[in-house]
């Protein structure tokens, strides 16, 4: 008894440790997303003042019905462009810190359905054991259990898809029973 209890506390314990690093990574990602995102905001309000001294430009020579040289139009262009690419750029990093994050979660959601299949194995061997179920209902049900391990591609992006509103409902429910 008191060993049942020691591996139900150590149990307990790499499980909170477990979900205290997940939560410290995830946490620390977020932070890295939200400033690349604060980034972005400050680009995008550096653009907006460089758009208005170009239009500004553009204004004050067509009021003098000047033309407009190259020259000024280059000078207030080319940190457009600059900024533009540094835009570009982190927005491209926002894209790849997420998609580390969609791994991680498929990769978490993997194994904690191979956990939970190999508990229902154990209960399962335990009732052949005893003789509660016979081989072939054993093998059904173990069959049936490998299923949600061999087909997780799937209903991942089923459930994806789901989440995403691309399909309803009453489709996911079905597609899912017979991946399972």
């Amino acid at each position: 008894m008191a060993n049942f209890f020691k591996n139900l506390t150590q149990s307990f314990g790499e499980g909170l440790a477990e979900a205290s690093t997940k939560i410290s990574i995830d946490s620390q990602r977020q932070s890295e997303i939200n400033k690349l995102e604060t980034q972005i905001k400050e680009i995008e309000i550096k653009l907006e003042k460089q758009y208005t001294l170009l239009g500004q430009l553009v204004a004050d020579n067509l009021r003098k019905a000047e033309s407009i040289s190259k020259e000024a139009v280059a000078k207030l262009f080319n940190p457009i462009e600059k900024l533009d690419g540094e835009k570009l750029e982190t927005l491209e990093k926002i894209k790849e810190l997420k998609a580390k994050q969609a791994e991680q979660d498929k990769a978490e959601d993997l194994l904690r359905i191979k956990k939970e299949v190999e508990a229902e194995l154990k209960k399962l061997e335990e009732l052949k054991s005893l003789e509660v179920i016979d081989e072939e209902e054993f093998e059904i049900a173990q069959v049936k259990l490998n299923k949600k391990v061999n087909n997780f591609e799937k209903l991942y992006s089923l459930k994806i898809a789901f989440e995403r509103g691309l399909i309803n409902e009453e489709e996911y429910t079905k597609r899912k029973a017979s991946l399972e």
